[in-house]
């Protein structure tokens, strides 16, 4: 950046040409001519013809710079991309398949529609964690909800799982970008290619669910590698750290334990590193001291306060608020599942045969995998890695390579994490259910490990060869005939990134062609007509006591969404028991409706004084399934 000497001498050479006079300064009056002459402002002395020149050249010089940015990220977003077949494919299924929001997922987009409404929601989805202390618990926050809410209001179910597709895309082309960051092309091709194999261990349907559990996940990946960068000095994405971790924190509560130690770690090593600059300057002479960094701590301060403010507000409106009753819960587990189950899913997460390499049966798998003990080898491959990390934690830094220090304290954070979950679990038959999701992460902690140890082997060898081999090759190459082009190592740089690049795309192929179909498939046409016709049945904007008859397995999922059906078409749907789950504003109680909606999968149910609206007949894995809305306009109507 130029000085501001040369700055106006540029300025001095621009006004007065040569072969142009220089114009004369004006007189000075005769009583302040004694007096010494300010300097007036930079900005002051330029001619107004000048300002317009300026600019332009301050445009062009910006916009110069933005392309060379974009330019050195094309290979990071295209590998990215490459990583994020399998999540693009799945996406695009789900809305050819006309993805409807069936179980939880019309729960969530019921309140997302409530987003800043008069009863926008303070707190997120309703966790089964309240069970044990027999009290109602949500997620910590409505972060989830805020994201969904534009895309379900401006397009309708469809458009919420194109939203998380989008997001999650996102959230690995940020992975592979960091990762080229903090270690060139071949950590940005590993990284990718990981994420791509990593994919294989989660059922499709998680790639675009808005359910929380699944919502989260790419995100909480994502999380990873800000964190890591963070910790490495990397100051401008301390309000991005404190974004996401803000999300991934209030969408599902198993992350909470990992989120804590990630952010922990981050700013620590963003604290070391500015420790360790402001000394060397202060050692060095002609050193610039490292910039403050009060803006980007403010802004994150910011984020921080935009963020929880309406778990706070919940907080002084209840007594206890939602995060009392967390807390509470967290505290009051009673009989746990203990830490053999917390140490089987470490050892199931990165020992040999790991999670992010294997292809479940079935998405709720590892809740029976976590109770059954390893292999021998499993547990010895998971103790050598463990012993890795601690070594790597403790020797990194006398090597100066404070980035694999960090690294490695994050993969032991996150083997916390994931075996403090698992042995904390309650022993109750529900929530150790919960295994079946809540472990799902355990397959971002193996490749973490994995690309960890595998990235700090090819440093130890890269600096063996540096250190011992080049040497001794350097003068016989330089005494060599052989004369290489100066672009070669270019060219080389582009065929390896163009061979990763290649292999990420066959390996994301690979994977997407084995992608099953949603688990609700099924349903989704079944509620895309049963909700057509009650639109059509029903005038949009009433009031609907919301009942139920006989559900099955098969069926129940299609009750919430078809919730979100009237929701969408403007009419409130109160129902009774609507409390835990929505909240008060969705309760029946003693409130007046207009309209009787009854649903039911018993096909010789037959409701009096109600009238058929639909009828479907369609069937799934369970077999062939029967189900039918009802309906009877009724003004003035009390619950």
């Amino acid at each position: 950046m130029p000085s501001l000497e040369a700055l106006r001498k540029r300025l001095r050479a621009a006004v007065h040409r040569p072969g142009r006079p220089a114009s004369p300064d004006p007189p000075v009056p005769a009583d302040t001519a004694e007096l010494p002459r300010v300097r007036e402002p930079l900005a002051h002395r330029v001619r107004a013809g000048l300002a317009p020149a300026a600019l332009g050249r301050h445009l062009r010089r910006s916009s110069r710079r933005l392309a060379f940015y974009v330019a050195r990220q094309v290979p990071a977003v295209a590998a990215g991309l490459a990583a994020s077949i399998p999540v693009l494919v799945s996406t695009v299924n789900a809305v050819r398949a006309g993805w409807e929001p069936a179980g939880d997922d019309g729960i969530i987009l019921v309140r997302a529609l409530d987003v800043l409404s008069a009863h926008t929601p303070l707190v997120g989805q309703y966790s089964e964690a309240g069970d044990v202390t027999s009290q109602v618990v949500h997620s910590p926050g409505p972060m989830l909800y805020w994201l969904l809410a534009i895309p379900v209001r401006l397009g309708g179910p469809s458009s919420a799982a194109l939203a998380m597709g989008i997001v999650n895309t996102l959230a690995i082309i940020v992975c592979v970008v960091l990762a080229r960051r903090r270690g060139g092309l071949v950590l940005m091709i590993a990284t990718a290619l990981g994420i791509a194999l990593m994919c294989q261990s989660l059922t499709a349907e998680v790639f675009h669910d808005v359910w929380n559990p699944s919502a989260a996940m790419f995100p909480f990946l994502a999380l990873v590698f800000l964190s890591w960068s963070l910790a490495c000095g990397d100051y401008r994405l301390l309000p991005a750290v404190v974004v996401v971790a803000s999300f991934v924190t209030q969408t599902h509560l198993t992350y909470l334990t990992p989120t804590v130690g990630l952010s922990a770690i981050g700013v620590a090593g963003l604290i070391v590193h500015r420790v360790r600059d402001s000394r060397a300057a202060r050692r060095t002479p002609g050193r610039r001291a490292p910039r403050v960094l009060w803006r980007w701590v403010l802004i994150g301060v910011v984020a921080a306060g935009v963020c929880w403010s309406f778990p706070i507000i919940d907080e002084v409106e209840h007594s206890p608020g939602n995060l009392t009753l967390i807390a509470r819960t967290v505290h009051d587990r009673g009989t746990t599942l203990g830490p053999r189950i917390g140490w089987n899913a470490v050892v199931r997460a990165i020992g040999l045969q790991p999670w992010w390499l294997t292809d479940p049966k079935s998405e709720w798998s590892r809740k029976v995998s976590v109770r059954t003990t390893p292999s021998s080898g499993s547990v010895d491959s998971a103790l050598l890695m463990l012993v890795a990390l601690a070594a790597i934690a403790l020797l990194a830094p006398l090597r100066r390579r404070l980035d694999l220090c960090a690294a490695a304290l994050i993969g032991l954070a996150m083997c916390l994490g994931l075996g403090a979950n698992a042995a904390n679990t309650p022993v109750a038959p529900l929530l150790a259910g919960t295994l079946g999701y809540t472990m799902w992460w355990g397959s971002q902690l193996g490749l973490w490990v994995w690309l960890i140890l595998a990235w700090s082997l090819y440093c130890l060898l890269a600096g063996l060869v540096r250190n011992a081999a080049w040497p001794r090759l350097a003068p016989r190459l330089s005494a060599s005939t052989l004369r290489l082009p100066r672009f070669a190592p270019l060219l080389a740089a582009t065929l390896a990134t163009l061979a990763g690049l290649g292999a990420t795309v066959a390996v994301g192929q690979a994977v997407a062609a084995k992608e099953r179909p949603d688990s609700h498939a099924k349903e989704y046409a079944p509620i895309a007509e049963v909700g057509r016709a009650l639109d059509a049945a029903i005038a949009p904007h009433q009031t609907i006591d919301y009942r139920l008859g006989a559900l099955d397995t098969a069926t129940q999922p299609m009750e919430p969404a078809l919730r979100f059906v009237l929701e969408l078409h403007g009419d409130r749907v109160l129902a009774v028991g609507s409390f835990p789950r929505l909240g008060p504003y969705y309760e029946l109680y003693d409130r007046r409706y207009d309209w009787i909606v009854y649903i039911t999968a018993n096909p010789a149910s037959h409701p009096r004084h109600m009238r058929l609206v639909v009828r479907v007949h369609f069937r799934d894995r369970w077999g062939p399934e029967t189900f039918s809305a009802w309906a009877r306009h009724v003004p003035g109507a009390r619950g």
